[in-house]
């Protein structure tokens, strides 16, 4: 017969005492006798009684988690980057294993090394992603908050439902997630980082200030005068690094700008403007790229066609994720200290007391320089 689990109720009536008594037992002290907490601390060992949070947290109305709702970059129909945009892609590419197709029970597990090497490609999958929620976990697990993460669409009840469940909500935006942000900043704290969008906390990097130490030390470091932007698709960060970075380079007389590709590597990761300036020998002195990943992938295109870098061209991302010291040359970069911003986020979530009275924080954290080789430097020089 099947023994229930030991309740605040067991503990009172064996020790003797009110269960307020065995409450204030294990979370104010103070206000117990020495002799009894003993008595109902010794009478709990006893049963196998352990405090309930999750009854204690809905007691006060509160559930003791915060979620994180992350931009889902790893759909199944994502494509992986090709070179060569013209090469069919099988569509068993973009696929996950169906785990329940496999025999659990025949021994040792074969697994798919092709869609594991895939899906774990940095130039692929979203570090700076996993960087932030680290830094998420980390905070909460400091204050003694539980996490729930949730991924995918960002859509007005994908969002409701993960809010539903927590007592504060941060969220890495998609491009879409504005219009779903009303309701739910209204019923609860909410931290959006790397977007200023939104009635709500907000965390930022830098952009400017880091592609102003870009295009200063490509100039003064390496005497670049003419410079070609690679874009991503529109994004608060992507649209703020690029109006800094034509602003940076019209503060140096003579120096040139243009934008040669905007690509989006999980739809069409092709690079025409690039590959055609690479067969005419018209390349720029030096690519700014707004992401890191999209620089590796740029990375990947000189190198298809035959171009040194960085000697017949500088290349440089932005964000600091750990694959852009692992690209050969290293990438130089603009590190974005996104552990740093994700515990920042759990903070704000911590700190509001969740009734309307504290004015929403904006957060915007230093950036620096990293200097990987990518741009004619030895590697390992920072600045700020």
């Amino acid at each position: 017969m099947a023994i229930g689990r030991p309740t605040v109720y067991d503990v009172a009536e064996r020790a003797g005492v009110s269960i307020a008594t065995v409450s204030f037992a294990f979370r104010r002290p103070d206000k117990v006798r020495s002799e009894t907490r003993e008595v109902v601390l010794r009478v709990a060992r006893e049963l196998g009684y352990v405090p309930s949070g999750s009854a204690r947290n809905l007691a006060r109305g509160r559930t003791g988690v915060l979620g994180l709702h992350l931009f889902d970059l790893l759909v199944e129909s994502a494509t992986p980057l090709e070179l060569d945009p013209a090469r069919p892609v099988p569509p068993e590419r973009g696929r996950l294993t169906d785990l329940a197709d496999l025999d659990l029970d025949g021994g040792l597990l074969a697994w798919d090394s092709d869609e594991d090497s895939r899906r774990s490609e940095p130039r692929t999958f979203p570090l700076y992603v996993d960087e932030i929620q680290r830094g998420f976990v980390l905070e909460c697990k400091r204050n003694g908050s539980a996490v729930l993460l949730s991924t995918g669409g960002l859509g007005a009840s994908e969002i409701a439902d993960t809010a539903g469940q927590v007592d504060g909500l941060a969220i890495l935006p998609g491009a879409t997630v504005n219009a779903s942000l009303g309701s739910v900043a209204s019923t609860l704290p909410v931290v959006v980082l790397s977007s200023p969008i939104g009635h709500a906390h907000h965390v930022l990097a830098d952009n400017v200030g880091g592609e102003r130490m870009l295009v200063d030390h490509f100039v003064r470091t390496h005497g670049a005068r003419s410079f070609g932007w690679i874009d991503a698709p529109a994004g608060f960060d992507t649209d703020e690094r690029r109006t800094a970075f034509f602003d940076a380079v019209a503060a140096h007389p003579g120096a040139s700008a243009e934008v040669l590709d905007v690509v989006d590597l999980e739809r069409a990761p092709s690079f025409p403007e690039l590959t055609g300036r690479i067969r005419a020998g018209a390349l720029p002195d030096a690519l700014l790229c707004a992401t890191d990943q999209l620089a590796l992938a740029t990375l990947d295109v000189l190198h298809a066609h035959g171009v040194d870098v960085p000697r017949q061209v500088g290349l440089a991302g932005f964000d600091g994720i750990q694959a852009a010291r692992m690209s050969t040359p290293p990438l130089t970069t603009v590190r974005q200290p996104m552990e740093l911003m994700g515990r920042l986020a759990a903070h704000l979530l911590l700190n509001d007391p969740a009734d309307g009275t504290l004015d929403r924080r904006s957060v915007r954290v230093e950036v620096e320089l990293r200097v990987g080789g990518s741009c004619g430097c030895e590697a390992g020089a920072v600045s700020r």
